[in-house]
């Protein structure tokens, strides 16, 4: 819906230049010749800025400007007047005015005014409305002036102050994260440790190590004794996040650690006791999963005592402006200082966005926005377009004889002269590993 501007000026020539200006700007034009019309007109809109000429055939300006910020507090109202005197703008811009323009009134300046307001209007609003949504749930890192927001952040202060463990569902951006350390800050420990893992990044083979810690010589390379994550969380929270990934042998053993809170670290003999706080986080259906075999029943009950879903990005679009001012805030300090915002036309162009990526999609668009934004800190909408992915070219294609030479080579430069284990390898029998070597001219290896 386009901004409304409320012009109040008894001079008909004047106003009509002003409605033929500010109308080819697609904003809501609405014009008054006095006061008493323009106290009528406060009573039936709300405007999104004013420009008051100063005298009026029945009132003074900086009169009707007082009562104008009694009846909608926070409308900027911009001030003209054929006055060009300093003492006459200073009690203006004393009274309350966004900004004091003088006749004959110049198009450029006063449309530019005109946008610096309405933009600092709306980001006002946001604030006010963030204040107001999160005066009784605030929680550290999360913003939000949405129902959805508001709702996470009520589940976070429900459980935060109850020991026990909670799975955070929600797609990939969505920030689980910053859920599950609102929950430590605002739990019972909030000075305790926050260790968090992704478990996609856990092998097989480093698994019990970095979950478990192991003793001194445990195994080649271990050279000193190391705290795993299960200790290191000791009497603070662990977090397992993308929980879905974790094998079904690792499932089994964290379950066992949940349930006895006791653990052995590799190579160790004495039993080690922990006190933590699980909180799991997924993109997953661990449901499905575990009906699907693929996750273990018995520790889906067990992670998910408490569940909070987070929303995608694109089922609470309100936020964008509260998102992208904190994110800006900090990313200010990346500008040498310089103070970053962003248009009415740029929230606007965010959020009609579907935003597959969510938060951490929005958060690149604005790292990618401050980069070119202009001397005036002013984020540009194309400076935060979505990324569009170039063609991928595709690998040349070789021949099978070209793969079957390839792979032979690199079974022979494997298992040097024991050929047996190189055609084990390669599936194939002794005599046809020699029978290839000869077809494709490769030397039988030689001893050192």
């Amino acid at each position: 819906m386009p901004e409304t501007i409320l012009i109040v000026e008894d001079d008909k020539i004047v106003r009509t230049i002003l409605e033929r200006w500010l109308s080819g700007e697609a904003w809501r034009v609405l014009s008054c010749d006095s006061a008493a019309m323009c106290l009528d007109r406060l009573a039936q809109v709300l405007p999104d800025a004013v420009c008051l000429d100063l005298h009026l055939p029945d009132g003074d300006g900086l009169s009707l400007l007082a009562q104008i910020q009694r009846i909608h507090p926070g409308t900027p109202v911009l001030v003209l007047t054929a006055d060009a005197s300093a003492e006459t703008a200073v009690r203006a811009l004393q009274a309350g005015a966004f900004d004091y323009l003088t006749k004959p009134l110049d198009r450029v300046r006063l449309l530019t005014s005109l946008r610096n307001a309405l933009r600092s209007q709306a980001l006002s609003q946001l604030v006010h409305r963030h204040q107001q949504a999160t005066t009784d749930f605030a929680v550290p890192g999360l913003l939000g002036i949405s129902s959805a927001m508001r709702k996470v952040r009520e589940l976070i202060h429900l459980v935060a102050a109850r020991r026990v463990d909670v799975l955070i569902e929600g797609e990939t951006g969505t920030g689980k994260e910053a859920v599950a350390r609102g929950i430590h800050a605002l739990g019972q420990r909030p000075n305790a440790p926050f260790v968090a893992i992704n478990c996609a990044t856990l092998s097989e083979t480093l698994m019990d190590s970095e979950l478990f810690g192991h003793e001194r010589n445990a195994f080649t390379g271990a050279d000193r004794q190391h705290a795993g994550r299960f200790e290191q969380a000791d009497g603070g929270t662990l977090f397992l996040d993308e929980v879905g990934e974790l094998s079904l042998t690792a499932q089994a053993k964290l379950l066992r650690v949940l349930q006895e809170r006791r653990f052995y670290r590799v190579g160790g003999t004495a039993e080690i006791g922990t006190d933590f706080r699980l909180i799991a986080a997924t993109n997953r259906s661990l449901p499905q999963m575990a009906q699907d075999h693929r996750f273990r029943e018995d520790l889906l009950f067990r992670i998910a005592v408490f569940e909070i879903h987070v929303p995608p990005l694109r089922e609470h679009l309100e936020d964008i402006g509260i998102l992208a001012g904190g994110f800006l805030a900090q990313q200010a300090q990346l500008a040498d200082g310089q103070k970053l915002t962003l248009s009415v036309e740029a929230v606007r162009a965010l959020t009609s966005r579907p935003w597959p990526g969510n938060v951490r999609e929005l958060q690149n668009a604005l790292r990618r926005g401050a980069v070119v934004a202009g001397s005036d800190g002013i984020l540009a909408v194309d400076g935060m377009s979505p990324l569009t992915p170039g063609p991928i070219a595709a690998p040349p294609l070789r021949t099978l004889a070209e793969v079957e030479r390839h792979a032979i080579e690199q079974a022979v430069a494997r298992h040097g002269v024991d050929l047996l284990a190189a055609s084990q390898a390669l599936g194939i029998g002794r005599s046809t590993l020699y029978r290839k070597l000869a077809t494709y001219g490769l030397p039988l290896p030689r001893r050192r």
